[in-house]
């Protein structure tokens, strides 16, 4: 009987054809990483394809809507110091990152429980961090992708882009080697 399950599972396993492998995913898995003085700051995330829609924000997205900017799992950002964001103190820890879709101005949200499916929207009861920026129009991307263009020895730009929009988040962070108070 053993010879029989044996060489059963042997036959499928060698049937299944040559090129099967594992599907792809629609959105795959991306991450950025930048270190500014001492602070890494880790955006991890799922990157959406436009697939020739040209009406993301307002369409794919909806205006007014609660979003993650991404796919599949929240979007992530982990900071190993304390920072401000946009002036906003984000204190050192990993969070999902959500955006509500204005014409005029969107809605950052930084939460807490950072391990959310996309379309839970984030958790109301976990602490967050919340305010407004302004989107910039920016050139074709079909990939949704984030990425740090600007580095200063004390901040750095965050900028999330998908189709020809751009929200740019600027970071600062805490200098690592503070001069002596005077006298010491």
């Amino acid at each position: 009987m053993r010879r029989l399950a044996l060489a059963t599972a042997l036959a499928l396993v060698t049937a299944l054809p040559a090129g099967a492998h594992a599907q792809v995913m629609a959105s795959e898995h991306g991450m950025v990483q930048q270190r500014v003085d001492g602070t890494t700051i880790t955006i991890e995330y799922y990157r959406p394809q436009r697939r020739g829609r040209n009406n993301l924000f307002g369409g794919v997205v909806q205006w007014g809507s609660t979003w993650t900017p991404g796919a599949n799992w929240a979007t992530t950002i982990d900071v190993d110091h304390d920072v401000k964001i946009d002036g906003h103190a984000l204190a050192k820890g990993k969070y999902s990152i959500w955006m509500v879709p204005q014409s005029n101005a969107w809605t950052v949200i930084f939460s807490t429980a950072w391990k959310r499916f996309h379309v839970q929207g984030p958790d109301a009861s976990a602490p967050q961090v919340k305010f407004d920026v302004k989107s910039d129009s920016a050139p074709m991307v079909d990939v949704l992708t984030f990425s740090f263009p600007d580095v200063a020895p004390d901040s750095t730009t965050l900028v999330m882009q998908w189709g020809t929009t751009a929200v740019p988040l600027h970071i600062e962070v805490p200098a690592s080697n503070q001069a002596p108070p005077p006298g010491a």
